[in-house]
């Protein structure tokens, strides 16, 4: 069974819900105001199974007051039914509905000229080629036109076989995707709770998953759900959906709100977009303007930036940014409607390009980035699903992306996400990270790291040609303070195998550096040694060896460090030792344990003839380095 959605479309009173009624048997105005005043304010639903099609109708109404009503149902359509009464022909909302279902990219529909029985067969003609002169060069030039009364039921059966005609052409929305369903109606039914209607516009949902609401960002649980008044296990995309949800109020919801899969979204409240103005629009428009902008089945209030240009003239597409006044949630390839402030009236629409964007400035001819901006927005527009990603990851520069960034940004399966950015990585456009959660760097940004370090290293050698290496905390330094320090761990000790560099415990250094010292310096730093080898377990002062051989200050000092570096020098609480004097002491402590295990102060003393002084801190060490182990006032050896 394929399921079709159909909107209805068509200037006010231009029978529109009686058509449908014709069609279904169900009348779809359902408020009290509604049957009082013989005219549709709110989205109506209706239901028609044609063989193998079930149909879906979203009864719109026609009121230049409630266009905004109308905006909410039209998102998800299909196909197209507009509407025109035979004995008005086409009227204002008749070309606005026709523009706003240009503007969203409906792709098929068909034509029901209305009230056949008010007129003469002369009118007909008329308001026929009217019609006809109205959708040239559109979706709907060519599409069948049928002439019908819901008074007398003419033409009802052909409306229903041009409907079944027209449904064959119609492509399946997408099920491999993560699901989304924006909201059109809440209400409760006694002894379920709140219940929430809407078209589930990609992947499906099923009975018991954990969905989010944004931008509301509360988490519910779907308890049951209902595809044309049918209960049903699984909801999939395309069908008119009603979802029983268990931990949200009527209250917490409205429409415009989105359901959609747990821990994957966020709202947004930036959306880089194409607008294209229609030529119809009245004014040019400027930055800043304020304008209604309308996305799935919201209304939000937004600011306007163009990012290409100076004014947006009536006709004319250019790059945009809108800041919403509130948070919503789209997402890339979603189409938008926009309608001026005041007084209301549609100007535009067009396709998202990203929903969550850096901040951007308005367009200036000079300004500093304008055509980085311009370019990658050029980028996004013609990039399918998977080319967005590394696209996004390369925006990001040295930063670079998340995994649950990138997921937040596409309604991408796990799976499919998961073999496009292996197929990036594989081809060598991204670098990936082992982290958690997994980090993306572009290559471009990678090799900008790895120059900066190439660079610092070199640099640092030169200025400190005594030293093996540059410290590891001066190696993070280089780079981003936004990315995380795991990430950043990761990156810099990938860097270090790379072939130009090395990393010698706390050290990092260029491969080729090598320390290399002068007669004097050779000599300083062996004097320096035999001091301390000589001394043992009683080390002198550094400045004591200093004076002792009149060696130069600042080379023995930085000499001594270099031997602290190599290892060959220990230091040990405030004291200096000799590697090799350590070690030693190692090895007579071990060879006692076949006299006693036991060792405590005074024995160490009597074992190695050092005072109290040098005692306490050489116990200490062998307690750090596991030879021995504190048991009250005594040691075991272990």
């Amino acid at each position: 069974m394929r399921h079709i959605i159909v909107g209805t479309a068509g200037h006010i009173d231009h029978g529109k819900t009686a058509l449908v009624k014709a069609l279904t048997g169900i009348d779809t105005d359902r408020l009290k105001e509604e049957k009082e005043r013989g005219i549709t304010i709110d989205l109506g639903f209706a239901f028609l199974t044609l063989g193998e099609t079930r149909f879906g109708f979203v009864d719109v109404p026609g009121h230049e007051r409630f266009v905004k009503n109308m905006l909410a149902g039209a998102h998800g359509i299909d196909l197209v039914l507009l509407v025109v009464a035979a004995d008005e022909s086409v009227m204002p909302q008749t070309r606005e509905h026709f523009d706003i279902c240009r503007l969203l990219r409906v792709k098929s529909g068909l034509i029901a000229i209305t009230k056949v029985d008010l007129v003469d067969a002369e009118m007909l003609e008329l308001v026929e080629a009217e019609v006809r002169d109205l959708v040239a060069g559109s979706f709907l030039e060519g599409a069948p036109i049928v002439r019908v009364s819901s008074r007398t039921g003419e033409g009802i059966e052909a409306l229903k076989d041009a409907l079944v005609r027209v449904a064959a052409t119609v492509a399946e929305k997408r099920r491999e995707a993560v699901p989304r369903l924006p909201i059109d109606r809440v209400f409760t039914v006694k002894g379920f709770g709140t219940v929430v209607t809407g078209t589930l516009i990609a992947g499906q949902f099923a009975v018991g998953d954990e969905v989010d609401i944004l931008p509301l960002q509360r988490r519910a649980l779907i308890r049951g759900l209902q595809v044309h008044g049918h209960s049903v296990a699984v909801a999939v995309a395309g069908e008119r959906t009603a979802m029983n949800l268990h931990g949200v109020t009527v209250e917490e919801l409205e429409r415009g709100q989105v359901v959609v899969a747990s821990r994957r979204f966020v709202p947004t409240s930036l959306i880089d977009a194409r607008l294209e103005l229609l030529p119809t629009a009245p004014q040019a428009l400027q930055t800043r303007a304020r304008l209604r902008l309308h996305v799935g089945t919201a209304e939000i209030l937004a600011r306007v930036v163009l990012l290409d240009r100076m004014e947006l003239r009536p006709g004319e597409s250019g790059l945009v940014q809108f800041r919403l006044e509130t948070p919503t949630f789209a997402l890339p390839g979603d189409r938008f409607i926009v309608r001026r402030y005041s007084p209301p009236l549609t100007i535009g629409g067009g396709e998202i390009l990203d929903a969550l964007p850096e901040k951007h400035r308005a367009f200036r001819p000079a300004a500093e980035g304008r055509e980085a901006v311009i370019t990658t927005r050029l980028q996004l527009e013609a990039a399918d699903a998977r080319e967005r990603l590394a696209l996004w990851v390369e925006m990001a520069g040295e930063r670079g992306r998340s995994y649950p960034e990138l997921a937040a940004r596409t309604d991408l399966t796990a799976t499919q996400l998961e073999d496009a950015l292996r197929a990036h990585v594989a081809a060598g456009r991204l670098v990936e990270t082992s982290s958690t959660p997994r980090h993306f760097l572009s290559r471009a940004a990678y090799e900008a790291m790895r120059e900066r370090l190439r660079h610092a290293l070199a640099t640092f050698h030169r200025e400190h040609p005594l030293d093996p290496g540059m410290p590891r905390r001066e190696a993070r330094a280089l780079l981003p303070r936004e990315v995380p320090e795991s990430v950043a761990s990761e990156l810099l000790a990938r860097l270090c195998q790379e072939p130009e560099f090395r990393a010698e415990r706390e050290w990092v250094r260029l491969a080729t550096h090598v320390v290399q010292l002068s007669e004097e310096e050779a000599e300083i730093e062996r004097k320096l040694l035999e001091a301390f080898e000589r001394a043992g377990w009683q080390p002198p002062v550094l400045e004591e060896v200093i004076a002792q051989f009149q060696l130069d200050p600042e080379k023995a000092r930085k000499l001594y460090h270099r031997l602290l570096q190599r290892g060959a020098l220990v230091r040990v609480g405030e004291h200096t030792f000799a590697a090799e004097a350590l070690r030693a002491l190692v090895e007579r402590v071990r060879a006692r344990k076949a006299i006693s295990e036991r060792l405590d102060v005074g024995a160490f003393k009597e074992l190695t003839g050092v005072s109290r002084k040098y005692a306490i801190p050489l116990l200490e060490y062998l307690d750090r380095q596991h030879v021995t182990r504190r048991v009250g006032n005594e040691r075991i050896i272990l």
